[in-house]
């Protein structure tokens, strides 16, 4: 598991640019310390560097970490855009002020050097940040994509000479990573 994760901040430490996407993995494992020490362990990892992090997690966990505030959207949350939920509770995401600056963030990742990282998302939204994901790195020819998930690890075929896909529970490989 210590070498994922040498591969993992290997390709963080190379890249201009990181997109993480947290999923549902972290949610299902709410209220544990390992999911705090999780969080610190990517935080240190990501120290110094211009990244962008989605969430359909709804914890304040990310916040009290240490993460940039202002670096992280949770489309779901109906609660902070006043928006009308769609099917199974998720919004507009253009109607959430810092999707906007999300955006704004993703046209600067263009022709740059942009590690997508996917940690622990599965299916239940994944137009939210799966999909998404995949597209942005297809269309982005200098962009890395790296998967983790114990399950749902698979890869399009459209990206996997520059993707990587790593099947593990992806809070205890976190949290039990020497960093």
């Amino acid at each position: 598991m210590q070498e994922n994760i040498e591969l993992i901040s290997g390709k963080i430490a190379e890249a201009e640019m990181v997109l993480v996407g947290i999923g549902e993995k972290f949610d299902s494992q709410k209220g544990t310390s390992d999911v705090r020490e999780a969080y610190e362990k990517l935080l240190k990892c990501l120290t110094g560097k211009n990244y962008f992090m989605i969430t359909v997690c709804d914890d304040e966990l990310l916040y009290e970490t240490g993460f940039r505030e202002d670096r992280i959207v949770r489309p779901l949350a109906e609660e902070e855009s006043g928006a009308q939920g769609e099917k199974e509770g998720c919004v507009q995401c253009a109607h959430l002020p810092r999707w906007e600056t999300y955006m704004k963030w993703l046209q600067g990742t263009l022709h740059r050097r942009l590690l997508v990282l996917e940690l622990g998302v599965g299916l239940r939204y994944p137009q939210v940040i799966r999909f998404p994901f995949e597209k942005i790195v297809y269309l982005n020819q200098q962009a890395e994509f790296i998967r983790v998930h114990d399950k749902l690890f698979q890869l399009p075929e459209q990206i996997s000479g520059r993707a990587i896909s790593i099947s593990s529970d992806v809070v205890r490989l976190f949290a039990d990573a020497e960093i």
